[in-house]
């Protein structure tokens, strides 16, 4: 898996839950997803 980048100074939780996003859109095959923020990969995924 490709390394996540998160904002500095997110808690562990987000960047937990940013991992799990990244880890749905990369199941689902989303193009694109290691420059989405988590916003935009959350919209990917319909969340």
């Amino acid at each position: 898996m490709e390394e996540s980048v998160v904002p500095r100074g997110s808690s562990a939780k987000r960047e937990r839950q940013y991992e799990h996003i990244e880890e749905g859109a990369e199941k689902r095959g989303i193009d694109g997803r290691s420059s989405m923020n988590k916003q935009q990969l959350a919209t990917a995924l319909g969340r």
